[in-house]
């Protein structure tokens, strides 16, 4: 099974030709619209659409979902799930008159594009407050909403951190398999090395992939070489914890670095890679009109390809990068997902 935790949202988009100059300045929307959204919601929506379009396996993935408030907008974001309900878990569903402590809002993201920058910025609400619920039912969670063991994958972000924690927590103390998103994990596995003689073994023994980006890392639009060493560096930290994982460092539209472990869940067999700079599959500029999402694409086309069905890497990076690149042609980050033939079309052109 391979679970996608996190962030479903709602995403009301609006855009705009230019981000305003000054605080306080005024600046013409062109047009709204209402969007399912989050990390979680747009990795899952391009792989359920691609095991429908392929004939395959739905059962294989599944969604679980934070909390949703079933409010006017929660009950939007619910609809907008209805048709895939056999694959969606939700930890948690609140009556829109219910009392509670923590979620007073459904989570959701106001996301300004801007058309002459080809840009985006958002403002959020309900993500913080989702996160420590789910911190305070980690217990149903663990037991009623994902499975565990060497068998499954969990893959998780950084919009929840509490609850995501606890979940590289649990997942390495069970051999889970992980495939972890711009999530800060050094210091997670820093605790759990110090803290049990058996957890570097444990991560010997599973599947580890950590996609990140030089927003996190540093060094956007920077030098190749710079990327690999800091690459490098990082996969020989944490006592040596990190070589563990495939670690995948992108720069946006520049590509991304490669290297680590990769490691086949259903073999054991692995192998380590030293880091190395994949060129991206091109989109023309002037096509690009959204890239909310493109990430998440990303993350769903090497789990797809490579988790699912066990391509060589290359092969996956490849169909990873023409699904993010190709995600980026619509507003919203899966109001309409790249098709299995549209990214095979664009591979297929630039060979």
């Amino acid at each position: 099974m391979i679970q996608i935790f996190g962030t479903v949202c709602y995403d009301k988009v609006r855009i705009i030709d230019e981000f305003p100059n000054l605080i306080g300045s005024y600046t013409t929307v062109n047009s709204e619209k209402m969007f399912l959204g989050g990390e979680a919601s747009n990795t899952f929506m391009c792989l359920i659409r691609w095991l429908i379009e392929n004939n395959e396996n739905k059962e294989s993935v599944k969604l679980i979902a934070e909390p949703i408030k079933k409010d006017s907008n929660g009950e939007i974001v619910l609809s907008f799930l209805e048709p895939y309900k056999d694959n969606v878990t939700y930890t948690c569903l609140i009556d829109k008159d219910q009392d509670n402590e923590f979620l007073k809002n459904s989570p959701g993201a106001d996301i300004y594009v801007c058309l002459k920058e080809k840009e985006r910025t958002m403002f959020g609400i309900g993500f913080v407050e989702a996160d420590q619920l789910m911190y305070n039912i980690k217990s149903k969670i663990f037991n009623d909403c994902l499975q565990f063991g060497n068998e499954h994958w969990i893959a998780l972000d950084y919009n929840t951190p509490f609850i995501s924690k606890e979940i590289i927590k649990k997942a390495v103390e069970t051999k889970t398999n992980l495939y972890i998103m711009d999530h800060e994990i050094d210091s997670v596995i820093k605790e759990l090395v110090n803290s049990s003689d058996g957890v570097l073994e444990n991560l010997k023994e599973m599947s580890l992939v950590y996609q990140s980006s030089s927003d996190w890392f540093g060094n956007k639009n920077g030098d190749k070489q710079v990327f690999l060493t800091t690459m490098k560096e990082w996969l020989q930290s944490n006592n040596g914890a990190n070589k563990y994982f495939l670690l995948i460092l992108t720069d946006s539209k520049n590509g991304f670095g490669v290297g680590g472990t990769l490691r086949n869940y259903k073999t054991g067999e692995s192998t380590y890679i030293e880091p190395y700079w994949f060129d991206p599959v091109q989109i023309p500029s002037d096509k690009i009109v959204d890239s909310t999402g493109a990430g998440d694409a990303f993350r769903a086309g090497l789990i797809y390809s490579l988790i699912y069905k066990n391509q060589a890497l290359n092969k996956s990076l490849q169909f990873a990068s023409a699904s993010g690149g190709l995600n980026c042609l619509s507003y919203g980050g899966n109001s309409r997902t790249p098709t299995f033939k549209e990214i095979l079309e664009l591979i297929n052109s630039k060979q």
